[in-house]
């Protein structure tokens, strides 16, 4: 491909000797065709006038149309929608922005609230399902310190089904309109402006004119002349105006908008006049043009073509990949103003698209964009590469405890100490959430090891915020590129799983990714998979553990409990069960069959004549998140028809306090019904008392591990009878877990526990055995 410079350079060249050639044999051709050629120009000029305000109008939707596809917007959630239009940065034309729903009640960012049922484009919206409107213009009803006329852009917000939930709108000045007219260039007494379907002035060099004129106070013709105009796409008209001189209109149609035609009107006697000044000039310039042009031409390919052969190398570069080029702004001239915007576009794409707001480093984009560079870099010099996945340990605590605002002042620091581990070789991103991704690099494995075990180190530890101390624990894998290994995305996928590894076996460690950890989890797919046929094959099933009132002795309530026994894994830990149902998703399904499994185990004792007792079901926190938990619970009760007073839920303390607004509106619809609530593993969180008072709670149950240790262990002691103090202020229920001895049982029952839940009386056992002890007047004694 020949450069611009020689194009340039072979252009004029070429062009001077064709031109010398035939010019004053085409000159007085070409000037008798000049009133044509005066016509064209014309004509161009009110197309592109035309299709500037097109793309004007187009620009208002496009900017509409992503506005009204944000998640914020067709959230529909009006107090969010108001602190997010009122920041977004509008263009000086724009007076304000609307969010209207089908009711017809609206909000504006100028307005409070009103109703726009009457309005133009609700009516496009929601009766005439456009996607979107352009208004004609009209003035505000609602704005009385303003009577400037105004367009309003509209576009409809639909849900995921495609339902219109609303419109959004922004209410545009139509001064713009007036500014491009008013800035044509026309000389004499020529101007622009712009009439609607019905004739009416949209815009004029008077504003005055602009909704109070109409085309026929300007042109004095018959009706059919002023229909071909407001019909025509475009097109040329003579006409007499008011004062009875003959003109000259240019006309045509306005792409996008809502009927308007762009109109350029200029004398005859001007047009006429500026063709034979044209004709005299072109003559006398010819001549001199063709002399001055292949002396220019030299001068002019060499300085023009430097700079933007310049800026066309940037510009290669960035689409690329390279974002940290720059265009030289010294230029002066238009390609220097270019350079600059450029730059400035650039730096903002890099910052919006690859830097993560909170914490400041690159975002998970910016490290694939930069992780090339880098490896490239260390690879040619034949260093050891590994990718890290550092993860903080129960970050969601945090957030619950004290706040997003803290988690978020939390990370930032917490970035801090990777972005001074790594050094400017390496690169450190926010990947997900509270995970951080890393490229380190070192000499050979066991330095990658090394540096590894002290970023754990490093960020193990405590970080101070606001007065408060946190001490976080952290989970990372790694993995080390190379061998058969070539992808980054593999790589960064195989230090994931090792990063899972650690957090399945605790957390608060490091590990590299290798074929063991591959092997572990495809075994734990396998047992999802086992899992999943054990729900259709009826391999679950429900024991029960008798809840003794500790004063009787008597059975008050019992605890359905999960167990599987699988033809491949044999008898399944439960904790194993509930932690691969929660990661597989099969949580939802199987939490619903343990709700109705027990309810319908507790009626049919109670059908059976046995005394009546409360089963205890316990909830995940995933099941208890779903947004249909509490109407799933009613159907199940009512399935059964099972007095609601029997069933008591069992939520930990943990899941409790995650969200807590959310939970208790849950708790309190619950508590509505008639269902008991329990908090479980009381004591091993990091609670609120202050929230336990609001809670619309029965029972508390002591963690068995303070219960184990309570008389050996002062703290554990104290612990429980701290929390059964607490349970007798706010006046409800203790249940101790884990009860195991007769000194146990004493020391509670001493300190005022109610009820007493363990292997001292019994362990869990099948539904008949219950009923055995059922029959025995509901009195258990010890197990021997």
């Amino acid at each position: 491909m020949k450069s611009i410079r020689t194009q340039i350079l072979i252009y004029l060249v070429i062009g001077t000797i064709v031109l010398a050639g035939v010019v004053f044999f085409l000159s007085e051709l070409k000037l008798n065709e000049l009133p044509d050629h005066i016509k064209a120009q014309y004509s161009e000029i009110v197309n592109a006038r035309s299709d500037e305000v097109s793309k004007e109008l187009k620009s208002f939707v496009e900017q509409i149309t992503i506005i009204s596809k944000s998640p914020i917007v067709r959230s529909m959630d009006l107090e969010k929608i108001k602190e997010y239009l009122p920041h977004l940065l509008l263009d000086q034309k724009y007076r304000n922005m609307t969010i209207a729903y089908p009711d017809g009640s609206a909000w504006s960012t100028v307005i409070d609230e009103f109703n726009i049922s009457e309005q133009e484009q609700y009516r496009k919206i929601f009766i005439e399902n456009k996607e979107y409107t352009i208004s004609q213009p009209f003035r505000s009803p609602y704005i009385h310190e303003s009577d400037e006329p105004i367009v309003i852009v509209a576009h409809s917000v639909v849900n995921d089904n495609d339902e219109v939930m609303g419109l959004v709108n922004v209410v545009v000045k139509i001064d713009f309109l007036n500014q491009v007219v008013k800035e044509m260039s026309l000389k004499g007494t020529g101007y622009g402006w712009i009439v609607n379907r019905e004739g009416l002035v949209v815009a004029h060099p008077d504003p005055k004119a602009s909704l109070e004129k109409n085309i026929k106070d300007y042109i004095s013709s018959d009706s059919k002349t002023l229909d071909e105009i407001l019909d025509a796409e475009s097109g040329t008209l003579e006409y007499i105006d008011k004062s009875g001189e003959r003109m000259l209109a240019f006309f045509s149609r306005i792409k996008g908008s809502p009927d308007w035609t762009f109109i350029v009107s200029v004398s005859e006697n001007e047009i006429y006049k500026e063709i034979n000044g044209v004709k005299n000039t072109i003559l006398g310039s010819i001549i001199i043009a063709l002399i001055l042009l292949v002396l220019f031409g030299v001068y002019y390919s060499s300085s023009l073509s430097r700079p933007i052969l310049e800026l066309k190398e940037v510009f290669e570069k960035a689409a690329n990949g390279n974002l940290s080029v720059k265009a030289n702004e010294q230029v002066s001239n238009e390609l220097g103003a270019a350079a600059k915007s450029f730059n400035i576009m650039l730096e903002r794409i890099k910052h919006l698209t690859y830097k993560d707001v909170t914490t400041g480093l690159y975002n998970y984009n910016g490290f694939l964009l930069e992780i090339p560079h880098k490896i490239n870099n260390l690879i040619s010099k034949g260093d050891v590469i590994s990718i890290a996945i550092i993860s903080i340990d129960d970050f969601k605590r945090i957030n619950s405890i004290y706040g997003y605002d803290v988690g978020d002042e939390v990370l930032h620091e917490f970035s801090k100490r990777l972005y001074n581990f790594v050094n400017t070789k390496e690169l450190v991103a926010r990947f997900l959430g509270d995970e951080f991704v890393l490229l380190l690099y070192g000499d050979d494995i066991l330095t990658i090891e090394k540096k590894v075990r002290s970023l754990w180190r490093l960020c193990s530890g405590v970080i101070k915020i606001r007065n408060n101390e946190f001490i976080l624990n952290t989970s990372i894998g790694a993995s080390i590129m190379g061998g058969n290994v070539t992808s980054i995305e593999e790589t960064i996928n195989q230090a994931t799983i090792a990063k899972l590894v650690v957090k399945k076996m605790g957390g608060h460690n490091y590990k590299f990714y290798n074929y063991e950890l591959d092997e572990f989890v495809k075994e734990e797919q396998e047992m999802e998979k086992a899992l999943y046929h054990a729900i259709e094959n009826q391999e679950l099933k429900l024991v029960y553990q008798p809840i003794i009132d500790v004063n009787t002795n008597e059975i008050v309530e019992v605890e359905a409990l999960l167990r599987w026994t699988s033809p491949v894994y044999g008898s399944v830990s439960p904790l194993v069960l509930i932690q691969i149902a929660e990661q597989s998703g099969f949580i939802y399904e199987i939490g619903e069959w343990v709700l109705r499994e027990a309810c319908n185990q507790n009626k049919q004792w109670q059908e059976e004549g046995y005394p009546p007792v409360v089963v205890s079901v316990n909830v995940s926190a995933l099941q208890f998140d779903q947004p249909n938990f509490v109407e799933m619970v009613n159907k199940i009760l009512e399935d059964i028809d099972m007095d609601p007073s029997y069933l008591e839920l069992e939520i930990t303390e943990t899941n409790a306090m995650d969200r807590v607004d959310e939970k208790l509106e849950k708790m309190e619809s619950l508590k509505s019904m008639g269902v008991r609530i329990s908090i479980d593993d009381f004591g091993t969180g990091y609670s609120s008392l202050a929230y336990f008072t609001r809670f619309p709670i029965d029972t508390l149950k002591i963690d068995r591990s303070f219960i184990n240790d309570m008389l050996n262990d002062e703290n554990a002691k104290t612990i429980v009878t701290t929390i059964i103090n607490l349970a007798k202020t706010i006046k409800i229920k203790i249940i101790a877990e884990g009860v195991e001895t007769v000194e146990q049982l004493e020391y509670l029952k001493q300190k005022g526990c109610d009820k007493i839940q363990g292997y001292y009386f019994s362990r869990p056992v099948a539904p008949d055995l219950i009923r055995e002890m059922l029959k025995e007047d509901s009195k258990l004694t010890p197990e021997s």
